[in-house]
């Protein structure tokens, strides 16, 4: 067991840290509590998605493939709170070197987590992280057009509306956030 200056067992992977929360690289450890999180209805509500339907052996399968095999288009974080819990998860991905660009997102997975700006505060911390680590001069996301806290917290991580579109029959807006 590999532990920081913390005292937490994963603290080695830890990319930035803020007073509430603290962004990590993932890890295997991390396939239970995602599985709950993505076979949760009211989550995936929240991504416009139906709730997961594999099984927790085949999904952990595919998420160790991720962390090994990962393709270069995208890489998978965790957010944790002060005590190491696991609380969410943020990540890039369809990044494109040519037009210098990436895609966010982020979830919280309990409900108890939301509305306290955690999601604010991780989303801030992991665009520096991004500007500070990587070439993208574009990152955008898409996010339910009904959601209005997670609008607001994008808004306040330097997100700004680009258009709005459906995907699926539910109304999304595209937000972008510059390097400039």
């Amino acid at each position: 067991r590999v532990t920081g200056p913390g005292g937490h067992e994963f603290d080695h992977l830890v990319v930035a840290s803020g007073s509430a929360v603290r962004i990590r690289r993932k890890v295997r450890h991390d396939a239970e509590d995602d599985y709950r999180w993505r076979t949760n209805p009211e989550n995936a509500r929240y991504d416009g998605e139906n709730a997961l339907q594999q099984s927790f052996e085949e999904f952990v399968h595919q998420l160790e493939s991720e962390l090994a095999f990962g393709p270069p288009e995208m890489e998978l974080f965790a957010i944790t709170d002060g005590d190491g819990r696991h609380i969410g998860n943020v990540m890039y991905y369809h990044a494109d070197s040519y037009l210098g660009e990436a895609e966010f997102g982020l979830t919280l997975g309990e409900d108890a987590d939301r509305g306290r700006r955690l999601g604010t505060e991780a989303a801030i911390l992991f665009m520096r992280f991004l500007w500070q680590n990587y070439p993208f001069r574009c990152v955008y996301l898409h996010t339910l057009a009904w959601n209005e806290r997670a609008i607001a917290c994008f808004q306040r991580a330097g997100f700004n509306e680009a258009t709005r579109l459906l995907r699926n029959g539910e109304p999304f807006i595209r937000m972008e956030a510059r390097r400039e």
